[in-house]
């Protein structure tokens, strides 16, 4: 990971950004009437910025291959990438000088920084949080009347109000990990599985926590059921077990019902596990009254499951939304998780049938806290407490090479990948104009990457000597 100030990266970021419409300092710039296109690029010793580039020629390199976007065909559309707008991120957002922390969420949800156009918030502790808690502790309380979120108004709810206000079109989702303990097996918010007897109480739970949100001036837009209900992860961390039969009670009946008695209209998410699992989505999707009220489908690329396996979901379901929902940098694997990697896992889940992907933890502190749980995550960004310092992850970069240039509303590509070694995807905005985004590892030789476009060909040679994030903007509104 490499360090730096969000300032100091927002300020580059922009002098980047800036040089777009000049294009000077060597970058080609495309005659009137040739295809109009910007390459932008990172690597190891700069930040995003443009770079030089032959134009658009008639003859391609016979011995590469090349992105076909001349017979792309789009799959379906882009929504947002997003980031866990945590307890524990946003105690530490708190604790920031009110300047710092403006500059920092200008720097995540504007297009002069990573442009993150989502937020999935925590209903009750996480396994980031400063301490378990929930809003009604108080046992039998079926018809929430000692609900309270009176602890999210201290930061967490502060922090979430800034950050609408920097974005306006943010879409804001939660999801629960754990109810209170009385409605469960354990008695206890670590560990333990939902009680078929509290099911209606958990749907009012849920419904009561929506409107008190919205009434704080937080209308959260969509919800799933429960966090990862086939864990309860030994108890290590607020975590619980929502069997299938469950799942398809909540989101066909109770959930509906108890959002309509509270005056939401929420949507209803199902699933938010690993891909691993897609035939028990598919078996609640079956249910007539699911697939009346459920809006999408959340994963979670864990496990061994592989992201192609949300097709066999789409075989039965065609068109039912998909969204990524969780992860983020993990600690123990930071020499793995390279930008190339990052690349692999968003843009595979992207291509294979998600409409948005979305972080883990927007911000931790270096050490991973804090935490309520047992796993070695690391923020998006990290905090240094003791200097101020804030480290950027590898995900951060990736999402600075996409997301300011894709639009909500995109459609994704389906295209081939012209070569193994070179993580790739496109998409066409609104505005019709094209991204195409690819990375690739230093691997000691010189790669080219070749786009057809009109019949025309852009051969881009890549770095040597450095990893490379590359982002082509191809303008076809002539």
């Amino acid at each position: 990971m490499k360090k730096n100030t969000v300032l100091a990266t927002a300020l580059l970021v922009l002098s980047a950004l800036s040089c777009l419409p000049q294009k000077g300092g060597g970058v080609y710039v495309p005659k009137e009437g040739e295809i109009q296109f910007t390459v932008l690029q990172t690597t190891q010793s700069k930040v995003i910025h443009p770079v030089k580039s032959t134009p658009f020629t008639k003859e391609g390199y016979s011995e590469i291959g090349y992105l076909d976007l001349d017979s792309a065909c789009a799959t379906h559309p882009y929504f947002g990438t997003g980031v866990s707008l945590t307890d524990a991120s946003c105690y530490l957002l708190s604790q920031m000088p009110p300047r710092k922390r403006k500059a920092f969420l200008k720097d995540a949800f504007t297009p002069a920084g990573m442009n993150l156009s989502m937020v999935r918030l925590n209903c009750g502790a996480s396994d980031y949080a400063t301490e378990l808690y929930n809003y009604d502790d108080v046992a039998g309380d079926v018809g929430m009347e000692h609900f309270s979120i009176d602890r999210d108004r201290l930061y967490m709810i502060p922090v979430i109000r800034e950050v609408m206000k920097i974005c306006p079109e943010l879409f804001i989702y939660s999801a629960v990990w754990s109810e209170p303990g009385w409605m469960k097996s354990s008695g206890a918010m670590c560990g333990g599985e939902l009680l078929d007897e509290y099911l209606p109480a958990y749907a009012n739970y849920v419904a009561a926590y929506l409107k008190a949100y919205k009434e704080a001036g937080v209308d959260i837009d969509a919800i799933s059921i429960h966090n990862e209900p086939l864990t309860d992860q030994n108890g290590g961390c607020p975590a619980s077990l929502v069997s299938e039969e469950q799942e398809i009670q909540l989101a066909g009946k109770l959930f509906p019902e108890a959002f309509r008695k509270a005056g939401v209209e929420t949507r209803i998410w199902v699933h938010d596990y690993d891909y691993t699992y897609w035939e028990r989505v598919n078996r609640i999707l079956a249910d007539e009254d699911v697939i009346a009220n459920v809006d999408a489908v959340a994963w979670h690329p864990y496990g061994r499951g592989t992201p192609d396996l949300q097709g066999k979901v789409l075989e039965e379901h065609p068109g039912m939304t998909m969204h990524l929902t969780e992860r983020g940098p993990n600690k123990l694997k930071a020499d793995i998780q390279t930008r190339k990697w990052w690349c692999d896992v968003i843009f595979n889940a992207l291509r294979y049938g998600c409409s948005s992907y979305s972080s883990w933890n927007l911000l931790l502190d270096t050490d991973g806290q804090p935490l309520t749980g047992k796993y070695p995550c690391g923020g998006l960004e990290e905090i240094d407490l003791e200097s101020g310092e804030i480290i950027q992850s590898t995900q951060a970069d990736v999402f600075r090479q996409y997301c300011p240039y894709v639009k909500r509303g995109a459609e994704i590509l389906e295209l081939d990948s012209p070569d193994e070694d070179i993580a790739s995807i496109a998409f066409k905005n609104p505005d019709g104009s094209y991204v195409v985004v690819f990375s690739v590892e230093d691997l000691g030789v010189r790669k080219k990457y070749q786009i057809k476009f009109k019949d025309k060909y852009l051969a881009l040679s890549l770095p040597l000597g450095t990893w490379s994030l590359t982002t082509v903007i191809i303008d076809d509104n002539q």
